[in-house]
């Protein structure tokens, strides 16, 4: 695990958007991670909580690999 990416525990559902955020630390700068979830997924938070290391794992490839979106964000795929 790169010790220069930190997970703050503060996911949260955005139900406009219908998606999982949660945030990491990157260098000192917040970077929002992005989960969207589809409709069947009733209980999405403790899905997250189910995959949290998983999500993680992902996010932090993905800010490895720079992998960012138009908006700054990094976009995961729902496991």
């Amino acid at each position: 695990m790169n010790q220069a990416i930190l997970f703050n525990d503060d996911i949260h559902f955005d139900g406009s958007r219908r998606c999982l955020v949660f945030t990491a630390m990157v260098s000192g700068m917040i970077v929002p991670c992005v989960v969207t979830v589809p409709e069947t997924e009733a209980e999405p938070i403790t899905h997250f909580r189910n995959h949290q290391f998983d999500y993680e794992m992902q996010a932090e490839q993905r800010i490895e690999d720079e992998d960012y979106s138009a908006s700054g964000e990094i976009e995961l795929t729902f496991l």
